[in-house]
C-alpha cells in the first residue's frame, strides 16, 4: 500500500466485492451483531479499497465484512482508505488480514497459499510473509487435492483437518471409500480414521504384492503365517493373567499398598516403575494393533465407492479439535514428522 492513503466517505452503492478474495464464507450471524453494532455505534474502522478511474467504482481490499454489514443495517457510506495499489498486492493484503481469523476456513486458506503459488512464490516466502512455517503452508495446499466430497466435509468442519490431510494423500477412489466409511461411522476415532487413510497408502505402494489372502500365498508361506499367528495369539492369551493381577492391584487401597510395598527392596517407588513399563509397553502395543487393524481393513474391499453418496452434511460428529490436540499425531510420509504447531490448521 501507498504510504499515504486518501480518507474519504464513500456511497456503499459504489463500492464492490474483489472477486479474488481468499475468504468466501461470511456467518450470518456474526453480520447480524457487526450490523447492529454499526448501528449502534457507528464505524470504528475504515475499510480499505481501490479506486478504478475506468468504472469509477471502488473494489475492496480489506474490510468485506464491515461493507456486508453497513448493507445489511442499511448504512449509506462507509469512511474509507483509497489506496493505489495493482492486484497482486491487493490479494497479499487480503490473505494478511484473513489468514489467521478463526473463521476462515481451511479450503479458503489453502486456495489463497495455492493461488500465491502459482503466481510465483515458493512456499518460504509464504511462510515468512504469514508467519507460518514451511510445513505448514504445504500441508494446506495440498489438501486442495482432496476429493469435492472430502473438501465439503472439511469446510463443514465434520472432517478433521489431520485425518484430511492423509486423506488427499489418496487416488479418487480410496478417497471415496474413507468418506463413506466415515459417514457410516466405522472409525471409533479420529486418530483411527487417520490410520486407515495411512493405511490405505501403504496398501497402494505395496500395489498386488500385499494381500491377506492366505489361498493366494504358497503352502509353505501358509505354513509360516499359521505359526506366526498360534505364537501371537499364544502370547495375548498370557495376558490375561497380568491383565487379572493388575486389576486386582487397582482395586487394593492406597493405605494398604503403602504399608506393604514399603518395606520392600526398593520402595513403592520400584515397583510404581515396573508397573508404569508395563504401562508404556501397553501403549506401544495398542498403537501397533491399531496400524494392523487398519492395515487390514484397507485391504478389504467391503463397499462399492461409486455407488455410495457421501452427504457433506451427515459426516462423523468431529470428536477431536482440528488441531490435532489430544493425540500425537505423527506423520510417517515423506515430509518427516509434524509438530503440535505445524498441526494447528485451523488457527496458528
Amino acid at each position: 500500500m501507498t504510504a499515504k492513503p486518501n480518507f474519504k466517505q464513500i456511497e456503499v452503492a459504489r463500492i464492490d466485492r474483489d472477486p479474488e478474495q481468499p475468504r468466501k464464507e461470511f456467518k450470518q450471524e456474526e453480520l447480524d451483531e457487526l450490523a447492529a453494532s454499526l448501528k449502534a455505534n457507528g464505524q470504528l474502522q475504515a475499510i480499505a479499497v481501490r479506486y478504478d478511474k475506468t468504472s469509477r467504482r471502488y473494489t475492496i481490499v480489506v474490510g468485506e465484512r464491515r461493507w456486508r454489514a453497513a448493507q445489511q443495517a442499511g448504512i449509506e457510506k462507509l469512511n474509507a482508505q483509497v489506496f493505489d495499489i495493482d492486484d497482486d498486492r491487493a490479494f497479499e493484503l487480503q490473505i494478511a488480514e484473513n489468514v489467521n481469523r478463526l473463521d476462515m476456513s481451511p479450503m479458503e486458506e489453502a486456495a489463497a497459499y495455492d493461488l500465491l503459488h502459482r503466481r510465483g512464490w515458493d512456499i518460504a516466502r509464504i511462510a515468512e510473509a504469514y508467519g507460518k512455517t514451511e510445513p505448514y503452508v504445504q500441508w494446506r495446499i495440498d489438501l486442495l487435492n482432496l476429493n469435492p466430497d472430502a473438501k465439503d466435509l472439511v469446510e463443514k468442519g465434520h472432517l478433521p483437518i489431520n485425518a484430511a490431510w492423509y486423506v488427499c494423500k489418496l487416488d479418487a477412489d480410496t478417497q471415496q471409500r474413507f468418506l463413506v466409511k466415515w459417514a457410516r461411522g466405522d472409525f471409533k476415532s479420529p486418530r483411527d480414521a487417520e490410520e486407515f487413510a495411512k493405511a490405505c497408502r501403504h496398501v497402494q505402494a505395496q500395489g498386488s504384492f500385499f494381500t491377506l489372502d492366505e489361498s493366494q500365498h504358497s503352502e509353505e508361506k501358509q505354513e509360516e503365517v499359521a505359526a506366526a499367528r498360534r505364537r501371537v495369539i499364544t502370547k495375548i492369551e498370557r495376558l490375561a493373567v497380568a491383565g487379572e493381577i493388575l486389576t486386582e492391584l487397582a482395586g487394593t487401597d492406597p493405605a494398604e499398598l503403602a504399608q506393604v510395598l514399603a518395606g520392600a527392596d526398593g520402595g513403592i517407588a520400584a515397583y510404581q516403575e515396573r508397573i508404569s513399563h508395563l504401562q508404556a509397553a501397553a501403549g506401544k502395543t495398542v498403537t501397533v494393533l491399531r496400524k494392523a487393524a487398519a492395515i487390514a481393513a484397507a485391504v478389504t474391499i467391503d463397499i462399492d465407492p461409486a455407488a455410495v453418496a457421501v452427504a457433506g452434511s451427515e459426516g462423523q460428529p468431529d470428536t477431536a479439535s482440528t488441531d490435532g490436540s489430544g493425540h500425537d499425531s505423527a506423520a510417517e510420509e515423506e515430509a518427516g514428522e509434524r509438530s503440535e504447531a505445524d498441526l494447528a490448521f485451523a488457527s496458528a
